[in-house]
């Protein structure tokens, strides 16, 4: 997901009133001489709405800062006379641009390089009032190119600012030339440029359009963005909501009034004011608003809009929403007090904070306009602390949360703890400062999280200064494309690296030049290979959207804004397009992912008028466009692709999946359609929203239409119904969800044994997998995964449940064991959080599926299912420590049962019969007695164990003294020596002197020093220890194996 590396970056955070002081730029905008007249003759902006010209400045210049303002759910006081203290921020859609306002102006940012575009101070407040809030207008392309020419589109995007007094100001960002930064050298260099820097500075400009007034003369207090249904409305609809002190107003984007809600009908509390707004859409024209008041209270306001009355009711400003409901979230939980929420509409979750630290995180339905709490995360790090402030990752994989004790905590959608940092005052005179963390921001590709902090006192809580950090990450290639590749081994990239580990746990492990060695003392987490992608690239095409590795981790694809490039692990060399033009021609879209030596890149064209296509680059030719290589023309752009042995599949926006054969042979390859099919019938499928696409293994064997699908956090399969005859074929699929607390998905498909393929996924805090064995692969169907009869989903599901202490990203599956990185510690901004503070951890889930597999009724195919897969992974050096934990946790699990203790067992293995508790420890030990290995781990079982365990333990062995004598017979001598202490508890001691003297009198035979000395050593600790000693030496005196054993 999202990890830590390097150290905090400290921006300078300095925002003027007049930015063109030390401007030394080279841009005509800029210039000095008429920055001066623009200030001596200030320019009139006509205000549509009321007739009225006043003064603003209009400024470009150079600073520096970050973020976005979320909410101040803090009641710390914070300055007004101070013109540079920026009160609210606001991130562009796209992540590019960033506007803070003030109480006199209005401030524009770019995010890379960090620079301040441009300003508009407005030279008195009195008639309108200060600025309180900003939104961006929702678009569906924001911005579009922000370096294209100025004639091209002149305003690229547009803000709305709620000031004060109820009036709405509109605000253009429109193009300007030239660009801001220029270098300038005497003579000729030659500088490489950071990742998105290589087009420079974005040259933008504010101005002001329309003022609006808001009905009343209530204050206003914020504002927020209502965007309609994606799938049902334009990318131009959806509505502006202005909350004032009695009623929240809903503004189409021209001014014009949709309707009023008055604040007393939706909360009572009339000293109460509205802080922050959400607004969510749902299908068919519902919605859920979110009202968070000063008083900690959030309120819901679910409201249904009539589509005969919404054209109406702009022109007439009339109330066009019917409102269903009105109520508290969380009415019974009154033991805490809300502070900040946001929302990802990439994953329909709403995650809100209160002042016990704790994060509520909620699901909304797409369909209806419900709500329900699915995890509460709590922060462990600081009992005194408030949640100040959230931001999603655009992918609604994962938040950033800030606290008031300074902490930045990032945690999954369900709640896993991925990393914390704990922020300190940038300058060392500040050690009485606490950095509250107030504005969040997640730059584009979510690899670098913006900062911005209010400096609070710890000794009288005031606000000094503001600061601003900048946190850096590494993401999971398997977030980008759910191939093959990434889910085998742990693959993460930044903003300009890709880090490859090959999860090489035993001692063999795979050097970089890809050799095998043997590595006796090297720390898994240091066996990084790391892949700087080219700065020439990089600097232009920033920032990475994709990357695939093949299956034999020997190649990496990324695709970053426009084109693509390659990287082979044998060779450490990048392959790029031959040219710019032809990466700016490309813009994958979809995914790429590796099928054999071929890279699948799903695409827009532009050199073929933007048309979605399939382009097949060989591995063993350079990558050029112009090449005679293969394609596929699409009608829509993909949002998912995926390859399962020589079939492609493709799911398009217009919801249709497209199948492809794919036939290759040497230089030679072959697409063909083989069929469509509409997921129109399936509603809950929304394929904007769609992570990965997967064949259900179990449907593969007759190219059955079952397919897995990932979408936000639910899993579903999508299948056609059996009964579908006559039907039309796009009302023959029905959709089932397997599970709705999925944050990834992983297909792991390698046969071992019985078991065919098995389905991974993890919900926040335990690894489920489900088991298709070869039986389920060859009937088909997905009765495996999910059944609409709830009493044969319990008998047929095969589901286990592993609890890794990490956050798995890969599973090695011929090794038995899930792979994933984990950062348990909380980092200072200033630490160094390189490659070996990212360890790479591994979960064995081998004992966790023969626990299953003996679990079932049917014994003797069980039994035997359970000896063909163990028996495909006996030559991993920890396959003896697997089959201890399979034996010590079947016979806790037992014992805890007998003894009538509640047991908390960390596999939950249901049989087909519906008994969770059969008693399988004699099974076990039938399977163990298979391997070379089996007394050594009873042996050491058992001394991991309570004395309390053995006699049930050994009585499935035949007894104590049973299991010594074959340990002798055997010449385990190492092993009977650890069974001393068992048999002095289980058996009288008459018997044990006896066992103790033929163990003796082997280890003398074999001259074993070792072994003697450690019987010598268990005679000395016991009870009789001197008695025992005589008896022991009387026996040996009389024996003639003394004779041999004097030279020891």
């Amino acid at each position: 997901m999202y990890w830590r590396i390097n150290c905090t970056e400290h921006l300078l955070l300095d925002v003027r009133t007049d930015p063109t002081k030390g401007n030394s730029h080279k841009d005509a905008s800029n210039n000095p001489q008429k920055q001066q007249q623009q200030q001596q003759q200030p320019q009139k902006v006509e205000n549509a709405r009321l007739g009225r010209q006043r003064s603003i400045t209009y400024s470009s210049g150079v600073g520096s800062d970050v973020g976005r303002r979320l909410a101040a759910p803090h009641t710390l006081s914070k300055s007004t006379t101070d013109p540079t203290l920026v009160v609210r921020w606001a991130g562009s859609p796209d992540g590019r641009l960033l506007v803070g306002i003030t109480r006199q102006g209005v401030y524009l940012w770019t995010l890379k390089p960090f620079m301040q575009l441009s300003s508009l101070v407005y030279e008195s407040t009195a008639e309108f009032g200060s600025p309180v809030d900003v939104v961006w207008k929702d678009e569906k392309e924001t911005h579009g190119d922000l370096y294209s020419s100025a004639g091209d589109a002149k305003v690229v995007a547009t803000l709305f600012v709620v000031l004060a007094k109820g009036y709405v100001f509109e605000i253009a960002v429109y193009k300007r030339e030239p660009p801001v930064l220029e270098y300038e050298f005497s003579t000729q260099h030659y500088f490489v440029r950071g990742p998105g820097e290589g087009k420079g500075v974005p040259a933008l400009g504010l101005a002001q359009k329309r003022t609006y007034r808001l009905p009343g003369s209530a204050a206003a207090v914020c504002a927020a963005v209502q965007k309609l249904d994606a799938r049902t409305q334009g990318a131009d609809s959806g509505t502006a909501l202005v909350a004032t002190r009695t009623h929240v107003h809903h503004l189409t984007w021209t001014g014009a009034l949709v309707s009023s809600v008055a604040i007393k009908d939706i909360y009572d509390n009339p000293l109460a004011h509205i802080r922050q707004v959400l607004c969510i859409s749902c299908a068919d024209a519902a919605g859920i608003e979110l009202y968070l008041f000063s008083d900690g209270v959030v309120r819901i306001h679910k409201t249904s809009q009539n589509s005969s009355s919404a054209s109406t009711s702009s022109s007439h400003g009339s109330d066009s929403d019917t409102i269903l409901d009105t109520c508290m979230l969380d009415a019974a939980d009154n033991t805490h007090k809300h502070t900040v929420m946001e929302y990802t509409p990439a994953s329909r979750m709403v995650a809100v904070g209160t002042t016990t630290g704790d994060i509520l995180v909620y699901s909304v339905a797409a369909h209806k306009p419900d709500i329900t709490r699915v995890e509460r995360i709590r922060f462990s790090h600081d009992r005194n602390a408030q949640v100040s402030s959230i931001a999603w990752t655009p992918d609604g994989l994962a938040m950033a949360c800030g606290y008031t004790t300074g902490h930045v905590c990032i945690y999954s959608a369900l709640g896993y703890e991925l990393n914390a940092t704990r922020l300190s005052a940038q300058t060392p005179t500040d050690v009485h400062q606490v950095p509250v963390p107030v504005s969040l921001v997640w730059m584009r590709g979510s690899t670098r999280l913006c900062v911005v902090s209010d400096c609070v006192s710890v000794i009288d809580g005031t606000l000094s200064r503001q600061q601003a950090d900048m946190l850096p990450f590494v993401r999971a290639a398997l977030t980008t494309v759910a191939c093959e590749g990434n889910t085998k081994r742990v693959c993460l990239f930044s903003d300009d690296k890709v880090f490859l580990n090959f999860c090489e746990f035993d001692r063999k492990t795979r050097d970089l030049d890809g050799q095998q060695h043997q590595h006796q003392q090297q720390q898994p987490e240091l066996l990084w290979h790391v892949a700087h992608i080219p700065a020439e690239y990089i600097a232009t095409n920033w920032p990475i959207r994709y990357v695939a590795t093949d299956d034999d981790g020997q190649s990496v694809a990324v695709a970053g804004a426009h084109g693509l490039a390659w990287y082979s692990v044998d060779t450490r060399r990048w392959r790029m397009l031959r040219s710019q033009h032809q990466e700016e021609s490309i813009t994958c879209v979809g995914g790429l992912l590796w099928y054999r030596d071929y890279l699948v890149v799903a695409c827009i064209n532009h050199a073929c008028g933007d048309s979605p296509q399939l382009l097949f680059f060989a591995r063993n030719r350079p990558l050029d466009t112009t090449s005679d290589m293969q394609t596929v023309a699409l009608e829509h752009p993909a949002v998912a692709i995926s390859c399962h042995n020589s079939i492609l599949l493709v799911l398009c926006r217009n919801s249709v999946l497209y199948q492809y054969a794919i036939f290759d042979d040497m230089d030679f390859i072959q697409i063909g359609f083989r069929r469509q099919i509409s997921f129109s019938s399936a509603a809950e499928i929304d394929p904007m929203r769609v992570r990965s696409l997967q064949w259900v293994p179990s449907a593969l064997f007759d190219n059955r239409p079952a397919f897995l699908v990932h979408q936000g956090t639910m899993l579903i399969v999508v299948e056609e119904q059996p009964d579908a005859a006559g039907q039309e074929p796009d009302a023959r699929l029905r959709a089932s969800v397997v599970s709705d607390r999925a944050e990834l998905t992983i297909t792991s498909g390698v046969n071992f044994g019985n078991m065919h393929s098995t389905v991974w996924w993890f919900g926040g805090s335990q690894l489920h997998a489900c088991l298709i064995s070869l039986e389920d692969f060859m009937d088909g169907g997905t009765g495996p995964l999910i059944d609409n009869d709830a009493v044969q989903q319990r008998q047929r599901r095969a589901v286990i449940c592993v609890r890794p202490e990490f956050f798995p990203i890969a599973v090695s599956a011929d090794k038995g064991m899930a792979v994933g990185v984990d950062q348990d510690w909380v980092l200072d901004d200033h630490a160094v959080a390189g490659l070996s503070r990212l360890p790479v951890r591994a979960k064995l889930y081998l004992h966790n599926i023969l626990d299953h597999m003996l679990s079932t009724a049917a014994a003797s195919e069980s039994d035997q299912d359970a000896l063909l897969y163990a028996a495909c992974f006996e030559h991993l050096e920890f396959f003896a420590h697997a089959m201890e934990i399979l034996l010590h946790e079947v016979l806790v699990r037992e014992m805890d049962r007998a003894t009538s203790k509640p047991a908390a067992p960390l596999v939950r293995s249901p049989s087909q019969n519906g008994e969770e508790d059969a008693v399988i420890l004699p099974r076990v030990i039938t399977l163990l007695e298979n391997f070379p290995s089996f007394y050594e781990i009873v042996v050491h079982c058992a001394r991991k164990t309570e004395a309390a365990f053995w006699p049930h333990l050994f009585a499935c062995v035949g007894g104590p003294e049973r299991f010594f004598r074959h340990c002798l017979a055997s010449g385990r001598l190492e092993t009977a020596t650890q069974c001393l202490l068992i048999l002095q508890t289980l058996e009288p001691s008459s018997v044990n002197e006896a066992n103790i003297l033929a163990l003796l009198g082997r280890a003398v035979v074999a001259k074993n020093r070792p072994v003697c000395l450690e019987i010598l050593r268990f005679l000395s600790m016991a009870a009789d220890s001197d008695a025992a000693m005589k008896r022991l030496l009387e026996r040996l005196s009389q024996s003639k194996q003394l004779e041999t054993g004097r030279n020891i």
